[in-house]
């Protein structure tokens, strides 16, 4: 019988490639935000917020601003009309009266660093909502993605405490809900957080003697359930929009009687509240103009392929890459088991293995936190991430690769191989050298202007950037295409173009020159796609991070071995991988590369 690790991976193999084929650059940054709660740098959003956090100085719940600030954006749409909805226009609307307050500034503040090409600030928004209801005890909200980001504030109309149930039903109406999903987003939306003596002073008096904020909460608890639906009806609330003298301020009251409390009442079980929340947020989050269609769910990967990159690293061509693995959270890794990592060469005796095939064991496994984001702690899962560095021989290059799970337990190891055509690099022409490139953060007072969208208070980012590109190319033009649309309170969105020109001093390795130039950009999250124009055609290597360049850590490669291949093609022959997998396991045992497996 196979352990329970093994048969888990099994089980995934075909949701896994039925769903998902290798690469999809804006899924697997959508997928990597939401499950692992970070972007590829490692800069965590889900941090900020994880677990169930209140901010710092105010001591304000920062799940409650982050779902605020998710509705506040979405509450601009018009049904009659199709306009507004979720589209990140929130940002230039922190003027008006319905969004004032120091936890607007701050989750802006918060989201600023993690839009990026492939990831609208509004989906940014409905992640952040959805991280803020689940680590609080909320059930998973699925994410459905591809909002558009606007660049200019969207309608006015949203609800405020002081209007009429009238006025109230008129702007839910306008969102898209009735009137029991009006009840249900309020007593969804405050069952966490409350009322602010710095925004309302006149509901919650400030305390004179100390600067921090004074916070009145809806109920008695942080957690996302549904004491804030209990404690109104048995009279117990504290929810001072509820229980306040000034009725002309008692928004909650209007809205969670206006039905005779029918819908409260059918929110009284716990199931029942936690799943009613889970259908209007997720309704609310995909609130967008009818122009925008969202893609289907954005569901986890079980084994993803990250993180892979032909390129240079000390003088020598290297292909880097790293395999992902779901582990559930109580589940004993198995230490016997190892991953291998098989490529054919592109080029030479071996293209497309029709000699040999070449697999290597990683050269590090990082068993991540289950902390890393609320989303897959609430699953029950965590990952183990296998890193692989390679050396690469310019004349052979790497047409595909793929993976092999080996338990060591005599099961047959499972192999990862892209749904049958393998993980195929579309091109080696041209390739991203981000250790010899280079950033500088200047003030804008002491360099020229160089484009008229800079943002003249704040800083830039001088990238000094390198390409290689392969002789054979014989390029025309080596261009870069860079965007960046994280800047600080989003004024506009950068987007550039620079040359590149042969660097001379650089010399040639492995068949490539290289080429430098030199982008200026006021973002904090540029990412770029590599040109090279060649007589045939162009060649591109697309959305490339430059956040780590020449400070990445450097990990040398590891060992090597060929195993002769019995087959001229890997596109759909599994069996070829297993046996190659067998033997490279056999090759190894009692050899210099028993010390590396995992």
């Amino acid at each position: 019988m196979l352990p329970t690790t093994a048969l888990y991976l099994l089980s995934l193999v075909p949701t896994f490639a039925s769903a998902y084929t290798w690469p999809s650059p804006q899924y697997d940054a959508l997928e990597g935000l939401l499950y692992e709660g970070r972007r590829s740098d490692g800069s965590s959003l889900a941090s900020l917020v994880h677990p169930c956090r209140k901010r710092t100085g105010t001591l304000a719940s920062i799940a409650a601003e982050w779902l605020r600030f998710a509705f506040h954006d979405m509450a601009t749409h018009n049904v009659d009309d199709g306009t507004g909805g979720l589209d990140g226009s929130i940002v230039y609307e922190l003027g008006r009266a319905e969004n004032f307050g120091l936890g607007f500034n701050q989750t802006l503040s918060d989201f600023e660093a993690y839009p990026n090409k492939l990831v609208s600030r509004a989906d940014i928004i409905a992640i952040g909502a959805i991280f803020a209801v689940s680590t609080c005890g909320g059930p998973i909200i699925p994410l459905s993605a591809g909002r558009i980001d606007v660049w200019q504030g969207g309608e006015t109309g949203t609800p405020e405490p002081q209007q009429d149930l009238a006025t109230l039903t008129e702007s839910f109406r306008k969102q898209g809900f009735n009137q029991s999903e009006m009840i249900k987003l309020v007593a969804c939306g405050h069952t966490m957080g409350g009322v602010r003596s710095s925004d309302f002073p006149a509901l919650v008096p400030p305390n004179a003697a100390s600067s921090v904020p004074v916070i009145d909460d809806f109920d008695t608890t942080m957690a996302f359930d549904n004491a804030v639906v209990n404690e109104y009806l048995n009279g117990s609330t504290q929810n001072v929009l509820v229980i306040t003298s000034n009725k002309t301020m008692a928004s909650d009251l209007r809205v969670f009687e206006a039905d005779n409390n029918s819908t409260m009442q059918g929110l009284t079980d716990e199931s029942v509240f936690q799943s009613e929340c889970q259908a209007i947020l997720t309704r609310m989050l995909n609130v967008v103009p009818t122009s925008v269609s969202l893609t289907d769910e954005i569901t986890l990967l079980p084994a993803k392929v990250s993180a892979a990159q032909l390129t240079f690293e000390q003088n020598k061509l290297v292909f880097k890459s790293t395999f992902r693995l779901s582990q559930a959270i109580n589940a004993t890794v198995n230490a016997n088991r190892n991953v291998t990592m098989f490529w054919c060469d592109k080029y030479g005796d071996n293209q497309n293995c029709a000699g040999n095939t070449n697999g290597a064991l990683s050269v590090s496994k990082t068993t991540d936190d289950p902390n890393l984001s609320p989303v897959t702690l609430a699953m029950g899962l965590r990952f183990l991430e296998y890193n692989y560095v390679v050396p690469i021989s310019g004349n052979a290059s790497i047409a595909k690769f793929w993976f092999s799970v080996n338990e060591n337990d005599g099961s047959s190891p499972t192999v990862y191989n892209n749904g049958g055509s393998g993980y195929v690099l579309d091109q080696d022409q041209i390739l991203f050298v981000p250790m010899s490139s280079h950033v500088d953060v200047v003030s804008n007072t002491t360099i020229a202007q160089t484009y008229t969208n800079r943002d003249a208070t704040a800083y830039t980012r001088v990238y000094t950037l390198v390409a290689a590109v392969r002789d054979s190319a014989s390029p025309s033009r080596v261009y870069i295409d860079g965007t960046d649309v994280a800047v600080a309170g989003f004024p506009y969105p950068v987007s550039a173009t620079v040359d590149l020109t042969l660097n001379s001093s650089i010399a040639s390795l492995e068949g490539y020159s290289f080429y430098t130039g030199q982008m200026q950009d006021s973002g904090v999250q540029l990412t770029i796609d590599l040109n090279a124009v060649g007589t045939a055609q162009t060649y591109t290597q697309t959305f490339m991070a430059t956040t780590l360049l020449d400070n990445t850590p450097y990990v040398a490669p590891g060992t090597v071995t060929s195993t002769t291949s019995t087959s001229s093609t890997t596109s759909s022959a599994t069996s070829l991988m297993v046996g190659t997998a067998r033997a490279l396991a056999v090759a190894v045992v009692g050899g210099a590369l028993l010390c590396m497996f995992l």
